[in-house]
């Protein structure tokens, strides 16, 4: 699949791809490159326990906190810093900048010395949990509530236990902004097939389909050439497994495994859609750039893709294109869909400002931070008031804040299979051409992925 990460700034170990573009763009994909489990056969024996005793009661001691940067977010954290600064006065917030390109080489070094940054975005939690660089957050979350104010799928991001990401103690917080992927339609299309409201479940979804297809309009827009199928492929995966039993196979839980009903479930209906011939006939052998081109240009009602490709659209075609999250299975369901974290930050083990670092992080979870995330391109948890349903006429902004909070509100945050490991992303592309080249089962294409996620593991 497409590395995403060439959009923007990158923090490769912990995925923190971003990309910001005036005003919509939001944070990218995360990248096919090595999963955030490639650790997990190291153990956590040298992390730090939390601290014993903390306060926050900080906001009026003066201090003076670094921000480790990342060049690519400069602007975006640089805002972050100063909205703190400007709710707590008596503590400055310093950026230090560093090239992306040098990102992770630099972090773990300035961990290690003296001097470390305060706050910042591991390059790779469960290298920095197991080599003790990081502070454990378990304290600060008790005394700052954190548990009761972020998804469980968003803090679960941050907690590491013996070398897997997903549970144990909490090593990253703060709050939660990112890409919401999601549903694209035409809306001119939309209105000549008869969708006046956003489906409300994946029978609504498919019964619009059948519309479009009876009425000569190609339903689904894709490109497989690059995989790019696996947008879809991981909507329905969380749609039909749960948020977190995805992640439990993304993040190698003991014991997790695709080979499950629900997998087959969800891949026996996206192998339907093919065989009802509601794909672009080409869309394996078109990249990325051919099918913004045709949905574009009016040759498909819906696309599967997140919100980045809002910069690759061409201008011409703003207000003619909307989005809404993946509907659930049955009306009324929870949603779930894939996102980054661009609120996520940790404290270094040696700061010496641990307290007024971690009232930043709470910061971070409040809507003051949220709509500094808004302001600058990405949805956020509490970036928008008011209902988490628009109409299909709204502006594209508000669609993208109402979805990403009913998908936050509903704790459906998940990730990309091929986050898994990098040679499950190789196999997942290999298994999508095939679907949709019709040479191959859901049930033997699972199988396929399961023995290839099992080999890597062992790996």
């Amino acid at each position: 699949m497409v590395n995403i990460g060439e959009l923007g700034g990158w923090r490769g170990g912990h995925r923190r791809a971003v990309v910001v573009t005036a005003g919509l763009v939001t944070a990218a994909a995360l990248a096919a490159c090595s999963g955030p489990g490639a650790s997990s056969t190291t153990t956590s024996s040298a992390a730090a326990a939390a601290p014993s005793a903390v306060s926050t009661n900080v906001a009026d001691q003066p201090a003076t906190l670094t921000f480790f940067s990342a060049a690519g977010l400069k602007g975006f954290e640089q805002a972050l810093a100063d909205a703190f600064h400007a709710k707590y006065p008596k503590i400055t917030v310093n950026l230090q900048v560093e090239a992306d390109n040098n990102y992770n080489t630099v972090l773990p070094r300035l961990l290690a010395s003296d001097t470390p940054p305060d706050v910042l975005g591991p390059a790779d939690l469960i290298g920095e949990v197991k080599d003790g660089l990081l502070t454990n957050l378990d304290t600060y979350n008790k005394a700052y509530g954190w548990d009761a104010k972020l998804p469980s799928t968003v803090l679960a991001a941050g907690r590491v236990e013996n070398g897997v990401i997903g549970s144990g103690s909490q090593y990253q917080a703060g709050g939660a902004a990112g890409p919401l992927v999601g549903v694209f339609y035409n809306k001119d299309l939309a209105a000549k097939v008869g969708m006046t409201a956003v489906p409300a479940s994946i029978p609504e979804l498919e019964a619009v389909m059948a519309k479009a297809k009876a009425a000569g309009v190609t339903p689904i827009v894709a490109s497989n050439s690059d995989g790019l199928v696996g947008h879809l492929y991981a909507l329905l995966l969380g749609n039909y497994m749960g948020p977190q039993a995805l992640l439990d196979v993304i993040w190698h839980k003991p014991g997790a495994t695709l080979d499950t009903p629900e997998a087959k479930a969800a891949t026996a209906t996206l192998d339907k859609w093919v065989k009802a011939g509601y794909f672009n006939a080409d869309a394996n052998a078109i990249n990325q750039d051919g099918s913004y081109g045709q949905f574009a240009g009016g040759k498909g009602l819906f696309m599967f893709q997140g919100t980045w490709i809002t910069q690759a659209l061409p201008k011409t075609f703003d207000g003619k294109y909307g989005i809404f999250p993946m509907p659930p299975n049955q009306a009324g369901g929870k949603q779930a869909s894939m996102t980054g974290n661009s609120l996520g930050y940790a404290i270094a083990a040696k700061s010496k400002n641990k307290d007024a670092a971690a009232l930043f992080l709470d910061f971070l979870s409040t809507p003051d931070a949220a709509q500094v995330a808004v302001k600058n391109g990405y949805p956020a948890l509490g970036g928008t008031s008011g209902s988490p349903t628009v109409s299909l006429d709204a502006p594209i902004t508000d669609q993208i804040q109402a979805g990403y909070s009913k998908v936050g509100a509903d704790n459906g945050f998940d990730s990309w299979l091929q986050n898994s490991a990098p040679a499950v992303a190789t196999e997942e592309t290999a298994q999508l051409q095939l679907i949709l080249a019709g040479k191959t089962t859901p049930d033997a294409a699972v199988a396929k992925l399961q023995d290839t996620y099992a080999k890597a593991l062992k790996g």
